[in-house]
């Protein structure tokens, strides 16, 4: 058999190999839109709850203020109420009435703050056990779709393998010159090193071809490379005969 023939038949099968290894590797990069969505929805689910813990750490800390505020003003108030006791005329004692209202009004204003802080932050504390408890009854539900995905991975990793190897097999058995230029083409033009001759045009870049050059890639005598793109150019019955005559052997 004309061994460009036959390497070129070989490039073609290795060029189906490596496509379906592309496959096979985009599949495993996307998981399907179910995983996608639950992924998503963790991530919402996570920035939600963040962002409950991050109101409750912020009335934590004003109510530090408020509770301290609040001991200030009592403190404040104990005091004028002994001043009370010791004033010795009216004016005195208006002044002092006065600033027990007014230091009284601020504890009330402080206590009141503190309790409506408590209830707030009381409220959102239950709010994220509830949303961390309903947590394992989701994952539950949502178990099988994960589950479903991680073992389709792991089936497209084992048909990478086998692809691979088989690959390898197939290469073993080309000229190692053109197996070289091969491999710098599949990796040059992005996974794709042979173009099918159609209607006398490159498939792939649908350069014309000369009918000189036609008759080159027909008799499949050299290596044939698209004047254009550059990719290793072939003629399906060229293939097929050497399918067919390999069959036979």
């Amino acid at each position: 058999m004309n061994n460009v023939r036959h390497d070129l038949a070989l490039m073609v099968r290795l060029q189906e190999l490596y496509d379906r290894i592309a496959v096979a590797i985009r599949e495993r990069q996307t998981p399907p839109h179910e995983v996608r969505k639950l992924h998503q929805a963790n991530l919402d689910r996570q920035a939600e709850l963040e962002k409950i813990e991050q109101q409750v750490q912020t009335h934590d800390d004003e109510l530090k203020e408020v509770r301290k505020k609040e001991e200030e003003w009592k403190l404040e108030l104990e005091h004028f109420q002994r001043q009370k006791g010791m004033v010795t005329n009216e004016r005195e004692f208006t002044a002092v009435i006065s600033e027990i209202d007014y230091a009284t009004k601020a504890l009330e204003e402080a206590a009141s703050r503190r309790r409506e802080l408590e209830d707030i932050n009381g409220a959102l504390v239950a709010e994220i056990e509830e949303r961390r408890g309903a947590r394992p009854e989701e994952e539950a539900a949502h178990k099988d779709v994960v589950e479903a995905w991680e073992n389709r991975k792991q089936e497209l990793m084992a048909q990478v393998h086998g692809l691979v190897t088989e690959a390898k097999n197939l290469e073993s058995g080309i000229d190692p010159k053109n197996r070289a230029r091969f491999m710098r083409l599949l990796e040059s033009k992005k996974g794709t090193a042979v173009a099918v001759v159609v209607e006398g045009s490159c498939s792939l870049c649908h350069f014309a071809l000369r009918p000189h050059l036609q008759q080159r890639v027909r008799r499949c005598e050299e290596i044939i490379t698209c004047e254009t793109c550059h990719r290793i150019l072939y003629m399906e019955e060229t293939i097929n005969e050497v399918d067919t005559a390999t069959e036979s052997v």
